[in-house]
């Protein structure tokens, strides 16, 4: 098409260069080809006047065997209109869109009085924006459906206001697991059943916002009820009635009302519990059960199967590029050899560790369950090729006093704690120490289960690989009385100069772990 302006330019000595395509659309069956063309509000006068010949024109050029029609539409841009045609174009990004309430995207004005669209978005959506370059297919859908010059800001979610005209751009934090996806859920099998059939993509129930004018949500069906609507005033009751139903998909669930008409009030009554489908509709505040409840106002309803294998994609945090607050300490060569009892020779280092990079970690807590405990210490020691190179330590601020029993486990007290990072602000710098690491521990379970647990709400995922003494132990230790990491290391005469503080308990382990690599393959 752009051969086809330029011609249209040339031949016309540039008059109307400021017509620009829109968008075109073929009707196969039809045999129809239709061209719509866009131009300034200015210029409508001078359209008028040329409409005939500038549609001809472009027939002439349009070669074609379909019935070619030339539409030519004044360009005008109203905040209002435009809304409804921004949000219907976003709604196949339902990352983004999902996530976007109306009241999220506003319109400013620049320096010259050109019109600004800007859009406020939470952290991560800001970031997976960023990361898939969407605001230049934002940019796109502005420059084929407007002629004026209106601009596109992203901000995200506590941004102070900036410049219009020179927007911040600052790298992303976050990037999707499976970038190319998206998050989405592609419904199986879709058939019409209720209203337009839906084949869009959904997307995930834990990203809704509301209000919301269009979304397209797919789950499985539960809890379906019928009830009366209420007369409105000065109204007898009617038998007219309304259903209720939860739609569930693999990442949450919301409420959802459906509103028959006459024609379809039967057909929803075949929709049964465990049902899957796909649905579109309005995100509203549910202010009947308040706390940021929402409600799914279903207009369109097709049904279909949920994909088999699903795995929702996460929003993760990029590892930093610098530690903020715990900063490791290298650690020396000199004191390699004696804390191996010569193992770090290189002759010496098991050919198991060659060439992989472990970190060997422990953690002190307030009890045993990450829902209503808190970690209070972290040490790790990274070996690398089979060398220690840096060791991680720090205390943990938990914001509460510490029971009694952990003062005598760990002899860590409450004035230890007073003044040091928070657990958001370590795991930002543990994640960084572990990328790219096994992880090891004693019964390393226990303490992946906390970091995963406190990591998860900052988009934080400790998927390493991992590593078990005590599983290691029982396997190629056999015969020890017990398997406490105080039994096993003084098997292989380790001494462990602080039980239970974290940093000391790290070291044994990792000791533990070379004497057992040895005998691993």
């Amino acid at each position: 098409m752009e051969k086809i302006l330029a011609k249209f330019n040339e031949m016309t000595d540039n008059e109307f260069d400021y017509i620009k395509l829109s968008s075109v659309n073929v009707n196969v069956r039809k045999k129809t080809c239709d061209f719509n063309f866009i131009y300034p509000a200015a210029k409508e006068g001078r359209i008028t006047a040329k409409r005939e010949f500038v549609e001809n024109t472009f027939k002439r050029l349009i070669r074609s065997t379909a019935d070619v029609h030339i539409k030519l539409k004044k360009s005008h841009f109203d905040f209002d209109f435009f809304k409804a045609d921004f949000f219907a174009f976003l709604s196949t990004y339902p990352t983004l869109s999902n996530t976007l309430a109306d009241k999220d995207v506003v319109c400013v004005s620049d320096e010259s009085g050109n019109p600004v669209i800007r859009l406020r978005l939470q952290q991560s959506v800001y970031d997976y924006c960023v990361a898939q370059n969407l605001r230049a297919s934002m940019e796109d859908f502005l420059s084929v459906n407007f002629c004026e010059e209106i601009g596109i800001e992203l901000l995200s979610t506590g941004t102070t206001e900036i410049d219009v005209k020179a927007p911040a751009t600052p790298a992303s934090t976050y990037v999707l697991d499976r970038p190319e996806e998206g998050r989405l859920i592609r419904p199986q099998n879709v058939e019409e059943f209720i209203g337009k059939i839906i084949y869009e993509p959904a997307g995930y129930i834990e990203d809704i916002t509301a209000p919301k004018e269009v979304a397209v949500l797919c789950g499985t069906v539960s809890r379906i009820y019928e009830q009366a609507r209420k007369p409105k005033e000065g109204q007898e009751q009617s038998d007219r009635k309304f259903f209720k139903f939860v739609l569930e998909d693999y990442t949450g669930s919301v409420s959802c009302v459906y509103f028959p008409t006459k024609k379809t009030v039967e057909q929803f009554s075949l929709l049964t519990q465990g049902r899957q489908i796909v649905a579109r509709g309005k995100i509203e505040e549910d202010t009947y059960r308040g706390g940021g409840a929402k409600s799914f106002l279903v207009r369109d309803i097709s049904l279909c199967t949920l994909p088999e294998t699903f795995a929702p994609n996460r929003m993760r945090r990029r590892v930093p590029d610098a530690y903020s607050v715990v900063f490791p300490e290298k650690h020396v060569e000199s004191a390699q050899s004696s804390l191996f009892d010569g193992i770090a020779a290189t002759k010496s280092i098991p050919s198991f560790v060659r060439g992989k990079t472990f970190c060997v970690f422990d953690i002190e807590t307030t009890g045993f369950n990450p829902d209503s405990n808190k970690i209070i210490e972290i040490g790790a020691v990274k070996v690398v090729d089979g060398l220690v190179t840096e060791t991680f330590s720090t205390f943990i601020n938990p914001d509460e006093l510490l029971p009694e029993k952990i003062i005598k486990l760990t002899h860590i007290e409450d004035k230890d704690l007073v003044g040091q990072p928070h657990v958001d602000e370590v795991l930002i710098d543990f994640y960084k120490f572990t990328d790219g690491a096994i992880l090891v521990g004693q019964n390393v379970q226990f303490d992946v289960g906390f970091i995963r647990a406190y990591g998860a709400p900052l988009n934080i995922y400790f998927d390493n690989q991992l590593m078990d003494t005590l599983s290691l132990a029982k396997t190629y230790i056999p015969g020890l009385h017990n398997y406490k990491l105080g039994t096993i290391a003084k098997h292989f005469n380790i001494v462990n100069r602080g039980a239970h503080r974290a940093i000391y308990d790290a070291w044994a382990t990792m000791e533990v772990f070379m004497k057992i690599a040895e005998k691993l393959n």
